[in-house]
This record gives C-alpha cells, structure tokens and sequence, in this order.
C-alpha cells in the first residue's frame, strides 16, 4: 500500500524511513522561551503515528526576533538540553527529526523587542505594519553569526539535521523577493545580489555543523503577488542552492502574507495547488524537494511522488487532527483516518489570537501523554449506555465509550446521522465540513455500534431500555424571535430553515448576522448564488468578524462582493413586523443613535445564535443513575467543544 510513500529516503548522512514529513509550525506552548513538556510529548506523539521527518518550527536564533512571545530561544542557555529531551522522545520511534532555523525580519514587532525591526529595505509587512530598519553590514554579519550558532546548538540538541527558512515568514525570502528588497548595494537588484545574504547564512551554517550533517532549505519558490518571487526566478535560486554543494533537500513554498489563503489554506482552496511549481523545481534540480500545502491525503501524495514530481510530501494540519495519518495509511487503513476539514478554528485560528494550538476534531491536542502509549481510561464497570444525538458530540461519545468496553446504543431523531454538521456541508464551498460526519460514522458502524435513526427518545422510551448511563447531546437550535415584533416564517426565518429549503426565499433579502462566522457568511453566499439580492447588517464591526484570525474573512466578504451583495455594521436591530402592511424592520445605528428603516425586502434571514435544547436532559434527571449531556445542549458553541465534551464524557462513563 502506497509504496512510494513509504519507501526510504537518503538525504546526506541521514535516512528517512518514509517520505512524511511533518513541516514546521507554531504551537504556542510556551512563553518561558523554552521547550516544554507539552511541547515534547505532542511531536512524540505525531513519531509514533508513523511519519518519516519532524521538522521543528518556533525557533528564534538571534533575541532581537520576536513577532510573539511564544518563540522558542535557540540562545537559550538550556537550549541544548531542552533539545536532547525532545530528540531523544521522537527517537523513541523510526521518525528522523530536524530543526527549522529562521530570523522573521520585519515580519516582526519591536513592541516585543523593543527594537526596530529588521529588514532588507525600509518597508512595512502587510501583516505586521511595521515600517523596519534596512539591515547594515554589521547587521548581517551579527544575524549569520547567531545563524552558525543557532546551527551548532541544534547539532548538540541531537537533532538529525536542520531546515534554513527562506519561505513566507522569513528574513532571508525578505532579501530574496524584489516586493522587498528594494537596495541599490551589493545585496539588491539582480538575482545574483539578492541571493548574495542568504547564501552566505547557507555557508556559515554548514562551516558550523560539518560536512556530516543534513541541512535543508524551505524555499518561497513563487509569491503569487505582483513584483514577487516567480518560479521563473526561484527555479535559479534552487540552483544555486543545489550548487553550493551544502544543500541537501528543497521545501518548496508557495504565497506570502499577502496571500494568507495560500499559506494558511482553507476548504476554499484547491488541493495541489502547488504541485505544478514543485514539478517545476524538481526537473531543474538533482537533490531531492519536498511538496506542501494542501496535499490532503496519502493517495494523492503517493501519486505525487509516483509520477516524479516531488521525493517527500509535507504536511501539518493533517498530522495535528490524525497523528497516526501514516501508520494509517501503510496499513491500509485510510478510511480510519481523521482527516482534516481545512475548518481552520482550532489550529489557525487559535494561534493567530496567540492561544495554544487545537484541532476541532482531535481534542487531545497539546494533551497529549509525555510516556506510554496514552488512550482512554480503563473501564470499572461495563454499563449499558444510551446516547441521545447523533451529531459530533454524540457520536464521538459513543466512539468513546464503545472504544473503552461500553454497551452503547445511539439514539437520533433524524433519518441520518450527522446533527448540524450536515447542513452546515450544503453552502458554497464547506462540503468538506462533511468529514467530521463521516469519521465518526465510520468509527461507530467498524465498532458495531447501533445508530437507531428516525427515533424521538422520551423519558419513557429510555426508560424501558433501563440504561445504566444515559448521554444527552440534544444539540441546540436557532433562536426564532430574538427581537420584538410580529413575524415568523416565511417571511422571517433562521439560517437553518434556509439551508433546509422549509420556506421559498423572495428575491430581495435582508440577512441578519450577529454570527459572525461561516453560518451567516456562507449562507447569504448560497442565496446570492441563486440570484438573490442579499444586503447583510451586524451590530459588528464587520460581517463575518469571527473568521479573521482563520485569515478567511477577507476572501469571504471578496466572494460576497462579486455577488452583489452589501454590508451595514454597526446597527442593531429593534422589532420587526411582518403584519398586513408588509414586512418592516427598524433598526439603531448604534454611534448616533439614529432609527433606520428596512422596508423593501421580500424575506429577513436571522443568524443571531442559537438555544439548548436541553429538556430531556432536565426530565431524565433524578430518573435515571448518571445522566451526562455534552455539546450545544450544554451551551451553544462549536464543534470543538461538542468533540471535545463529547469524549470528556464518554471517558467519564
């Protein structure tokens, strides 16, 4: 099964046991500057699941760089021994595992330094919005310096090689890229001089670990941005690396923070995307290149590697929602897998508002166990167990429970399996979301685990089956009046009727999104489609404020525009009246307190949130010996917290 894949891989004086390699990412575990045990136990993990390479991101070389606090200090006086506890848990397994070494430049911010920020011109990142200090000659030299030493600490550390960064968050593709080096010395204008810096960090870092040690490069090999890096410049640049005799393998990069959608991609865009510019590089080089980004799944990278167009695939997102995707995959087991949804809540979005990475799927992540082999708690007692609700929190606890030795029965009001989840994968471009149904189906019908649909559980029907546990996971459902005023369908109605098609939806709509996420986003983006005129109005400061950390909001409110469609921030709404005299909302601008009428509307969508459907819960109570609820019965939130509690409960049983 996949053979290419999982054949081995010589790079210099290391070999790979496959070609999985999982790339360098932030996890915001630690703001001491130090590897942790959080951190140790997580990549320990992602070794036992199976993958060939570890490449280790987070590491500041030089104390000057720190775009966050959660860096990890390659000058560190513990570094070293920090290093050693990580390498020696991945060494545990046959997983190879390398450090990224790297200097952010102006990606960065002197409010964390209290320094100006370095680059190779006096520009500003679009991100950062931090206008730098052109780097001098004593700069350069002092940043090469901590590159060799940063390099030599990474060898003493036991790692089995070491990556240069010089992709998307990088000084040296800074130096590289004609959008930002702009100078006029030796070091800008041709290619030859913009490569001049970073060549000399490749030379530096190899005079400091030796000609025995496997060095790599994570090349920007095209910007996707006006006046940026072109394959046609980086294919040269690649070269040039390779001719260096120092270079042992290319990881190919695509897009910049000016195209956030490329580096951090989200269901919206395509898989393999980059595989073209990876073919690209590898036809013009002999070392080995590594393609990334949105690969997705074991077959395409096997096919990948098969047809020559790359020696080793990368991924992050994929390993962080299954970390046992390769020992999966070799075994043939690829329906088994957790596959990622490109959701981007739990892992991007967490770590752009600087939180500690999750996943919406994997709820162990960052918890994982520091030795052993980690799993669910040992059963006291087998109990027979009834879970009400087939959604993401009712299944995952009868996964649970099942896995631990339970007798579990599922019960589900509806003809399918799947809860909110299965709406949310009928509008435009969120029919990945679908995974999380069919990973949890999946894992429940390979265990046997009756799911009994089309089933209204009441009090008395549970109670016939004298369960032992029963677990509620009712989920929740759209709030219908929130403001006030007479109306209701079909001329007022919640997402959810919409997605469902309930009511026929008039051609002039105005969408209520105190949501803002991809509920409301989305689903104006299914009714502009259709040809509706949609106008959105929010109390926020924007319509869809919630998918900014993800980096969705702007392509989102982009697709909306192409539409037709128009924003209103800032009002609230105060009563609507869908009476004889057709249907009226008044609303508030909330600055100066003026009144806004809304009149010419065929149909109002509400997206204001939704309520626990939490009765049953409350009419089992005292009836039955333990009775758990778990997900949007609980409180209304996400998916994350409905996995989440789903497994908390089902290893409570």
């Amino acid at each position: 099964m996949h053979e290419h894949l999982f054949s081995p891989l010589k790079l210099r004086s290391i070999q790979l046991p496959n070609r999985i390699g999982l790339l360098a990412h932030r996890t915001n575990f630690s703001n001491t500057g130090r590897f942790s045990d959080r951190h140790i136990a997580y990549y320990r993990r992602r070794a036992k699941g199976g993958c060939g390479l570890i490449i280790v991101g987070e590491l500041a070389v030089h104390p000057d760089d720190r775009p966050w606090e959660t860096l990890i200090d390659v000058h560190h006086p513990e570094s070293v021994t920090d290093f050693q506890k990580l390498t020696d848990a991945v060494h545990q397994f046959d997983t190879r595992i390398m450090a990224q070494v790297n200097h952010h430049g102006f990606q960065s911010s002197g409010y964390v330094t209290r320094k100006a920020v370095l680059g190779p011109s006096a520009v500003a990142d679009i991100v950062f919005g931090e206008t730098c200090k052109p780097m001098e000659p004593e700069d350069m030299v002092e940043i090469a310096d901590a590159f060799g030493k940063a390099a030599i600490r990474v060898k003493q550390g036991g790692f089995d090689g070491l990556e240069i960064d010089m992709g998307p968050e990088s000084l040296l593709r800074q130096f590289l890229s004609p959008i930002s080096n702009h100078r006029s010395d030796a070091y800008g204008g041709s290619l030859d001089n913009r490569m001049r810096f970073p060549l000399k960090i490749v030379e530096t870092v190899r005079e400091a670990v030796g000609n025995d040690f496997t060095i790599g490069v994570c090349l920007c090999a095209d910007e996707k941005f006006w006046g940026g890096i072109t394959p046609e410049e980086s294919i040269p640049m690649a070269q040039a690396l390779e001719a260096t005799g120092d270079v042992d393998f290319i990881n190919v990069a695509v897009g910049t923070y000016y195209n956030l959608h490329l580096i951090m991609p989200s269901m919206h865009t395509p898989f393999g995307f980059t595989v073209e510019t990876v073919e690209q590089i590898k036809n013009s080089v002999g070392i080995p290149v590594m393609a990334s980004y949105q690969i997705g799944f074991p077959a395409k990278a096997e096919n990948i590697i098969a047809e020559g167009k790359a020696d080793m695939v990368g991924y992050v997102r994929a390993m962080i929602s299954d970390p046992d995707m390769a020992n999966k995959a070799r075994e043939g087991r690829s329906a088994d897998i957790r596959f990622c949804v490109k959701d981007n809540k739990g892992c991007i979005g967490r770590i752009n508002q600087f939180k500690a990475l999750g996943c919406i799927q994997n709820p162990q992540v960052g918890c994982e166990p520091l030795t052993g082999e980690g799993g669910h708690p040992p059963i006291q007692k087998k109990k027979k167990v009834i879970v009400v609700g087939a959604g993401p929190s009712g299944m995952e606890a009868a996964r649970v429970a099942h896995e631990r030795g339970h007798d579990v029965t599922v019960f589900e009001k509806s003809d399918t399996v799947g809860g909110q989840v299965k709406f949310i994968g009928k509008r435009p471009g969120r029919g990945p979301m679908q995974g999380v149904v069919r990973y949890l189906r999946h894992m429940l019908s390979e265990g046997e685990v009756p799911i009994q649909t089309g089933v209204i559980a009441t009090p008395e029907l549970i109670l016939d089956h004298a369960p032992d546990a029963v677990v509620v996971a009712t989920g929740s459902v759209p709030v219908s009046k929130p403001y006030p005023g007479n109306y209701g369908p079909p001329a007022v109605l919640t997402g959810y009727d919409v997605i469902e098609g309930r009511h026929v939806v008039g051609d002039r709509v105005l969408y209520v999104d105190e949501d803002g996420g991809h509920h409301a986003m989305a689903t104006a983006e299914m009714l502009a489609e259709q040809g509706k005129k949609v106008d959105l109005v929010t109390s926020d400061l924007f319509i869809g404020i919630e998918l900014a950390p993800r980096g969705e909001l702007y392509l989102g409110r982009q697709r909306l525009l192409q539409l037709g469609a128009t924003f209103r921030t800032d009002l609230d709404i105060l009563e609507i009246d869908a009476g004889g005299e057709g249907l009226k909302v008044k609303a508030r601008d909330i600055y100066t307190n003026d009144i806004i009428q809304f009149d010419e509307y065929d149909t109002v969508v509400l997206d204001v949130g939704n309520t626990a459907d939490e009765d049953l819960y409350h009419q089992l109570k005292g009836r039955v010996k333990e009775v758990y609820r778990a997900g949007d019965c609980v409180a209304p939130r996400g998916i994350d917290m409905a996995i989440m509690e789903g497994r908390q409960v089902g290893e409570l049983l």
